[in-house]
């Protein structure tokens, strides 16, 4: 684990006495998920520049992958205001040049033109179910882009009717040595201007 990993793990721990940015408990718990997220770094990289991390919560994916692909700028998206604090801090601590945080609902930031549809690639680990995260995260994706997230085991042709309707294509399942599997669905076709729908919608009546 590189130095600025650890660091991070160290600073997840201590602002989760008074922040509740994990279930993990101890060093050693926190470190399980690090080496969890980290199966990202087996998805292709190529021709990335610009990454968002949909529901970032306590830094997981994107942190760890911050530090070991420097030469990709990473935007995480966190609703609550007091873990964006939390990953500023981290950004600031670990002198991560390549980490932006934006606070906001995924339901209202993807619909700014700053935004909508100007990431190559977009990141999450159990923000939502995967047939919520789509709507959520397709937005933020250029054409060309895709979407590639930790999930539990699931048959990824459930989720190809709310992908096609987002202007994704046939979602896949990879299974990297150790680790949840994840869900890549590719971006061809710009996403209609109706999503993502209104903030708590697409929790309550997902796409289908």
């Amino acid at each position: 684990m590189r130095p600025k990993v650890q660091q991070y793990a160290h600073l997840l721990l201590e602002w989760n006495r008074s922040i509740n940015l994990t279930g993990a408990r101890t060093l050693e718990e926190v470190e399980a998920l690090i080496d969890d997220a980290g199966v990202l770094v087996e998805a292709s990289w190529g021709g990335i520049t610009r990454v968002i991390d949909i529901g970032s919560g306590g830094g997981l994916p994107a942190i760890p992958l911050a530090v070991e692909m420097p030469h990709i700028q990473f935007t995480l998206l966190e609703a609550n205001a007091r873990k964006c604090a939390f990953l500023e801090h981290v950004a600031g601590t670990l002198g991560l040049a390549n980490v932006a945080v934006a606070l906001g609902r995924a339901e209202e930031l993807g619909h700014q033109p700053a935004l909508r549809e100007q990431f190559d690639r977009a990141i999450s680990r159990a923000a939502a179910r995967p047939e919520v995260l789509l709507e959520l995260a397709l937005p933020f994706v250029r054409t060309g882009g895709d979407l590639v997230a930790q999930v539990s085991p699931l048959d990824p042709l459930v989720l190809e009717p709310a992908a096609r309707l987002l202007g994704g294509g046939l979602p896949r399942l990879e299974h990297p040595a150790g680790g949840h599997a994840l869900v890549v669905v590719p971006k061809l076709v710009p996403t209609p201007a109706r999503f993502p729908r209104r903030s708590g919608l697409p929790g309550r009546k997902p796409l289908s």
